[in-house]
């Protein structure tokens, strides 16, 4: 990725633990001042992306917000799109009118689903290819 912007304009954290099993929330707030816009969202992505594009789940900020006050803001995300296998992720806001990423959360880990767990939905060993995926060798 390019860097378009030399510092942050947005803070953002994961709150509280994350899961398929459950809607998790994510906390931002403004560092600065900078043209917001009703087309801006939060993408949930794996540790390691390449690409705005490369998002697993995102949210738009302002139709998703469920609380705020003065300085920090409460989005909701859905569980319908975090990984059931889950895995060490990070939080991006993406502002449209600047087009980039303005802010990014510290790495956080998203829990393997307990519930796809209970249900046998996450076998572990599906013809071997998960255990040959997951070798040093692949």
């Amino acid at each position: 990725l390019t860097k378009m912007q030399q510092t942050a304009l947005v803070s953002l954290r994961a709150e509280g633990d994350w899961s398929a099993d459950i809607d998790s929330m994510v906390l931002y707030q403004p560092l600065q001042l900078f043209p917001s816009s009703t087309w801006d969202w939060i993408g949930l992505y794996k540790v390691g992306f390449s690409s705005v594009s490369d998002y697993i789940t995102y949210t738009w900020v302002k139709d998703d917000e469920v609380a705020f006050n003065d300085e920090v803001m409460q989005v909701f995300m859905s569980k319908e799109g975090i990984p059931v296998r889950g895995g060490e992720c990070v939080l991006c806001y993406y502002s449209s009118n600047l087009r980039c990423i303005i802010g990014l959360s510290e790495p956080f880990k998203v829990q393997e689903s307990k519930v796809a767990v209970a249900e046998g939905l996450l076998p572990e060993r599906i013809n071997g290819l998960d255990k040959i995926a997951g070798s040093e060798e692949f």
